[in-house]
């Protein structure tokens, strides 16, 4: 279970960009703004595997904020976000790391284009990536506010069922634009976190919006142009699996099957269990529904557990799925590809989890459930 490579690379940014400090300095993010309304509230949302996760909160007192929290390393998943009829859904990605002080400065409620004051490379470059762009996603986020205040989201009474279908093809035409321009300065830099990231972002939504795949062969080229020594990166390797995804595993298929490891390091394969009942759960620690799903898969396993298998496959790196396993008690499989979602994830097509896979004692696919409900699950099984 190698260190992964970009990580290093990481590592390596925050040493040039500042001072060496203990990992358990706390960062802090400080805000300072005008023209924003006092009481708002802020947050701090971490995403993972597709999900965000509010981490802390501030509320917006004489134009400032701040946080302040402990991290181990350079954090690529952190962005300020606001839930307000006065803002459009948009957020601002902000990087931190052990002992770095940021300023967030901003002078209307287009978060977005806040500016963000950073020591940290990888702040600068993801600057530098959505720089072309910079007017565009302002006019971005004013028709994104415009369309959710006629879909009536705050106030049903602004509903204008008219207006959605032109206020849609601005925003689509716009974002066009945006990922015309950004692709187009991606292509002129080196590799990195925050250039994976973007290009990460652009590439799960290439067979959903033109605006992606109108970009497809340049993100093919762009990924062969990667040094050979990082293509086995799981950012990489997660790149190559959505443009080639493999055949598409369905209902009445064989299952597929692939290397998986346990908590201690062990080699397993689904085809071990062959015979049996066998219930494959995908899930992350930063999965609300996957983590609500855990005490019913619990009592599931204590019912049912003499005539159905269940594998709990992790899509976190090693140190989170280790750390969500002893706080979630798994005490039934538990095991990780160390591939993030580049591995069985591309096989079944996945855009959410928590997502079920019921395998009958034949090897065929018998059952495929999306997302949790409580008690569904169980009912949703038939052995």
């Amino acid at each position: 279970m190698k260190i992964r490579f970009l990580m290093l690379m990481v590592l390596a940014y925050v040493m040039l960009a500042c001072k060496p400090v203990s990992p358990d300095t706390p960062y802090s993010i400080e805000g300072e703004l005008t023209g924003v309304r006092d009481s708002l509230v802020i947050r701090l949302v971490r995403w993972e595997n597709n999900f965000g996760e509010t981490i802390a909160k501030d509320t917006i007192l004489n134009g400032h904020f701040k946080f302040e929290g402990i991290i181990d390393d350079v954090s690529t998943d952190i962005e300020l976000s606001v839930r307000d009829e006065e803002f459009p859904s948009m957020s601002r990605r902000v990087y931190v790391a052990p002992g770095v002080k940021v300023k967030v400065k901003g002078s209307d409620n287009y978060i977005a284009s806040w500016k963000v004051e950073s020591p940290l490379k990888e702040q600068h470059i993801y600057d530098e990536i959505e720089a072309p762009a910079k007017e565009d996603n302002l006019i971005h986020q004013k028709v994104l506010i415009e369309y959710y205040k006629k879909m009536g989201l705050y106030n049903p009474e602004n509903f204008d069922r008219d207006a959605l279908p032109i206020l849609s093809k601005q925003f689509d035409s716009i974002n066009k634009v945006i990922v015309d321009k950004e692709v187009q300065q991606m292509k002129k830099m080196k590799p990195s976190i925050p250039w994976f990231e973007k290009l990460s972002a652009y590439v799960r939504l290439v067979n959903n919006a033109e605006a992606y795949s109108a970009h497809k062969q340049e993100f093919i080229d762009m990924i062969n142009a990667i040094p050979d020594d990082m293509k086995q990166d799981p950012m990489a390797m997660e790149l190559q699996a959505f443009l080639f995804p493999p055949k598409q595993a369905k209902i009445g298929d064989d299952y597929p099957d692939t290397d998986f490891y346990d908590l201690q390091g062990n080699l397993h394969h689904i085809s071990e269990l062959k015979g049996k009942y066998i219930l494959l759960d995908f899930w992350s620690r930063g999965c609300g529904g996957c983590l609500q799903a855990i005490p019913q898969m619990k009592e599931m396993y204590r019912e049912m557990g003499d005539k159905l298998v269940m594998i709990s496959i992790s899509l976190d790196p090693e140190k989170h799925w280790r750390t969500a396993s002893k706080q979630h008690e798994i005490i039934w499989n538990n095991w990780n590809e160390m591939k993030g979602r580049a591995g069985l994830y591309t096989n079944y097509r996945i855009n959410a989890i928590p997502y079920y896979v019921l395998i009958n004692p034949a090897g065929k696919i018998q059952e495929i459930i999306l997302g949790f409900n409580k008690n569904y699950l169980m009912e949703a099984i038939e052995l």
